[in-house]
């Protein structure tokens, strides 16, 4: 049972909680729990700002959590700056300057698909059978967005990121010049219409500040016409989904790859025209980082073995 700050009185002085049974405290004084807790020596309640106390019942005996918020401020990890490039087929494409990593969201779009049909199948939308699909649907997507978020910003530690740029997704459901609704095709508007770019970014940000790293949001205007070598800029440059051909100075990457290190670069001196000289093979062969089902987290895609359903 959880009890938010109306329903509960802390008395650090004698080391004890009063619970409320669920009326007012002050005007059903008598209508509470008292506890008498015991913490371990080197916790001291007092330094703390209790938000929330849970009473759960564990081994035969009950047990008392404090939730409780502090400030942190920790240091970055280093001055590298990575970008983030959000998409369907990828969920994300990062970019670290030198070095790539492609995120698939396969595993999500398949429990998208799977769970939403047979949600469908159900006689009834208020059945039990249909409330526990949504619960598993949601369930599961959560944890893929916790665990690649997680992922991301442990990336970004293990090579001393300190700044993290994301590309801004938020006119993505907008119409279009026309005041149309944008069209990305059949299978690409119902992954639209199921992903959760907002959660993710909300995610990826306090998980990152909590690390010391900061995440900037930027524009994705124009990041997957340009050319992040030359910068040269052509519509026609993205030949098909997942390859980006620069006609000017003949790079081939991949586009999603392409895109990160665009958006990477709206926060740096772009490497490619201030005079600078460097390998460029690395955005045409990212890692690629599969989430596995089993394990409930991310490994290169050489180390995912498929199994039998």
């Amino acid at each position: 049972m959880s009890f938010k700050a109306a329903g509960f009185k802390h008395d650090a002085q004698f080391t004890r909680v009063r619970l409320s049974k669920g009326r007012n405290l002050k005007e059903h004084r008598s209508d509470f729990i008292l506890c008498v807790y015991q913490a371990r020596p080197d916790v001291d309640l007092t330094e703390w700002d209790i938000q929330q106390v849970r009473a759960v019942y564990k081994r035969d005996e009950w047990r008392l959590q404090f939730v409780c918020r502090t400030t942190i401020d920790p240091e970055p990890p280093g001055d590298e700056v990575a970008g983030v490039d959000l998409g369907i087929c990828n969920f994300a494409a990062v970019s670290f300057g030198g070095e790539s990593v492609l995120y698939p969201g396969g595993a999500l779009k398949e429990d998208e698909y799977y769970l939403t049909k047979k949600r469908a199948e159900t006689d009834d939308s208020a059945s039990r059978e249909a409330k526990r699909l949504d619960r598993k649907r949601t369930a599961r997507r959560t944890h893929f967005l916790h665990t690649l978020s997680k992922a991301i910003v442990e990336g970004c530690v293990e090579r001393d990121v300190g700044t993290l740029v994301v590309g801004d997704l938020g006119g993505i459901r907008e119409d279009d010049e026309n005041g149309e609704a944008r069209n990305w095709g059949d299978h690409g508007n119902l992954d639209l219409h199921g992903w959760a770019f907002d959660r993710f970014a909300t995610l990826l940000d306090y998980k990152a500040e909590a690390e010391g790293i900061d995440v900037e949001l930027v524009s994705e205007r124009d990041t997957s016409k340009s050319c992040s070598a030359c910068g040269h800029m052509d519509d026609n440059q993205r030949v098909e989904r997942g390859l980006y051909v620069c006609e000017e100075c003949d790079t081939v990457a991949n586009a999603d790859v392409n895109g990160a290190e665009n958006i990477r670069q709206k926060v740096l001196p772009s490497l490619a025209t201030d005079g600078g000289d460097r390998d460029n093979g690395w955005l045409a062969q990212p890692g690629v980082r599969l989430f596995d089902r089993s394990e409930g987290s991310f490994a290169p895609r050489e180390q995912v073995v498929n199994r039998e359903p």
